[in-house]
């Protein structure tokens, strides 16, 4: 008996050793003190983008094509106002065009058929806030140049159980001040994945949406949308693409009236 007990004190001593984490080597401390670092920085810009006073407007120009049934593409020109003072917003959108022809129909919702979208500007809160990072696990997975700007690509998926379903993805994050200038969505955290994943199991297809969100605008440190894009792709067992509907919202003409931040670096 006693033989038997001291065998399995060796096995589980093994097991333990098996274990153990393996220590880091120098490049892997680099790159873990390397995203911390820029996750740090990316929490203070969030902190500074939730907590701003915001007054501004621009044009927000909706182009929509879809191809499910008849295909068509609508054009909706707005002039989007965004007010934000305390915990208080406002936004409205008065309709300024319809493909090309002049309209004047104030205070509208977005007359889009196949995709909904909203908080664009606050994107970078749900993946990078020191609340949110806390569900998440980060890798930086590259490198790139945006318009001569030099950032780091990071990629954020989400822990088991987070506290709500909410979009991510891979984010492209400037060092120097945790800002992002680009979001691309992982199709399974978008809102209407679900229902993409139905019509292609009916349809001998798999789903490729792809979706980002860029913020090539900046004002007082904070950046703002410039280009929002989602299109909904499948690919067939023939391995062909099928587009069945695509929308590319593109923001321009901004006007900064407020751009205040209370928390600073």
């Amino acid at each position: 008996m006693m033989a038997c007990l001291d065998r399995m004190g060796v096995l589980l001593f093994i097991a333990a050793l098996c274990c153990s984490p393996t220590p880091l080597g120098p490049q892997e401390q680099r790159d873990e003190a390397r995203l911390a670092a820029i996750l740090k920085k990316s929490a203070e810009y969030c902190r500074r983008l939730d907590k701003a006073a915001l007054d501004f407007t621009c044009l927000e120009e909706v182009k929509e094509t879809t191809h499910f049934y008849t295909p068509s593409t609508d054009i909706y020109l707005y002039d989007y106002q965004f007010v934000r003072k305390g915990e208080e917003i406002r936004e409205r959108r008065n309709l300024v065009s319809v493909n090309g022809k002049k309209s004047n129909v104030r205070d509208t919702p977005l007359n889009t058929a196949s995709f909904q979208y909203k908080n664009v500007l606050f994107g970078p809160i749900g993946l990078l806030s020191e609340y949110w990072q806390a569900y998440h696990d980060y890798e930086i997975v590259g490198e790139e140049a945006i318009r001569g700007t030099a950032v780091l690509i990071v990629e954020a998926t989400p822990k088991p159980d987070p506290p709500v379903t909410h979009p991510y993805g891979r984010i492209w994050i400037k060092p120097d001040d945790g800002s992002v200038l680009k979001i691309a969505w992982d199709q399974k955290s978008l809102g209407n994945y679900k229902l993409a994943e139905e019509w292609g199991l009916a349809n001998d297809a798999e789903p490729r949406i792809t979706a980002f969100t860029e913020y090539r605008f900046e004002k007082n440190g904070l950046r703002f949308p410039s280009l929002n894009h989602t299109d909904e792709a499948y690919i067939r067992k023939d391995k062909r693409k099928y587009t069945g509907a695509e929308i590319s919202t593109t923001y321009r003409g901004y006007k900064f009236f407020t751009v205040e931040t209370s928390v600073k670096y």
